[in-house]
């Protein structure tokens, strides 16, 4: 898997060095103090329900890019209603066929910003609890052609250009968009 920006790598090696059990690392092994160069773009989902999908960390860069502290709320709440259900898909895709995603986003925000995201989403055993858990890398990448998508009315857009999964021992998820 050839990733975009260095932290993506850097995380997904991090995360395939954890001390693990079986095929997934326990989430209690992953301490985000100890990659703290990662911390701003990471963030880390609890999976409640197929409607349900809680920030449980929230990394300050995302924070800003967003314009809030999401932490405790359903990151479904922020997905256009016509996505909630593909959107929460690809998060159950990667606990239910244990593997790795990575996604390029475009993302044309409210401010009127517009900015290619690299999303790479690994899952770990919950020891903590009985909602899988899900952690997650977001970077902002440079793509060109990127001022096409500018959005003069500062409406809201999130679309998925590219969606890949990774093995990591136990096949790839068949979820699609």
């Amino acid at each position: 898997m050839k990733f975009e920006h260095p932290h993506s790598v850097a995380f997904f090696d991090h995360w395939q060095n954890l001390p693990r059990e079986g095929l997934l690392p326990l989430r209690s092994s992953f301490l985000p103090e100890k990659v703290p160069r990662l911390l701003p773009t990471l963030s880390i989902y609890e999976l409640v329900s197929r409607d349900y999908i809680k920030f449980r960390l929230i990394g300050t860069a995302i924070r800003e890019r967003m314009g809030a502290d999401m932490t405790g709320k359903n990151y479904l709440d922020f997905v256009d209603p016509a996505r909630r259900e593909k959107s929460a898909g690809s998060f159950w895709a990667v606990v239910e066929q244990p593997c790795a995603m990575r996604v390029i986003s475009n993302h044309a925000m409210t401010s009127g910003r517009h900015m290619f995201l690299e999303v790479l989403m690994v899952p770990v055993e919950n020891d903590r609890g009985e909602n899988p858990v899900v952690l997650c890398q977001t970077n902002e990448i440079n793509k060109p052609g990127k001022e096409e998508f500018h959005d003069p009315d500062g409406l809201k857009l999130v679309t998925v250009s590219n969606r890949e999964f990774i093995d990591i021992g136990a096949g790839l998820s068949s979820f699609r968009d």
